[in-house]
């Protein structure tokens, strides 16, 4: 694990303000990723695909749902995108 510093004159006063803002992006990135999963599940339940499916490529793409497995396909990438996100967040820790 890598370290990065961060330079104050008043580490007492930054340290809870870094918590903080961690914890509060922790939050946002949560409720988006239960955004994405529920669009995801209407999305697919909608066109009845299964989500693994399509993103290994089994899912044919026929001209009229070209534009809506797309859009699945979008959110998919957006859920694997929050979700490295979080994790990301997950494994900081600061030190003092």
């Amino acid at each position: 694990m890598q370290k990065i510093e961060i330079n104050t004159p008043e580490p007492e006063k930054a340290i809870p303000v870094l918590k903080d803002a961690i914890e509060r992006q922790k939050q946002i990135i949560s409720q988006s990723l239960v955004r994405t999963e529920e669009k995801i599940r209407q999305l697919a339940k909608q066109m009845q695909v299964d989500p693994d499916l399509l993103m290994a490529g089994k899912v044919p793409h026929p001209g009229n749902k070209d534009m809506d497995l797309l859009e699945l396909e979008g959110e998919l990438e957006i859920r694997r995108h929050l979700r490295e996100q979080l994790e990301s967040l997950e494994h900081l820790t600061i030190c003092p």
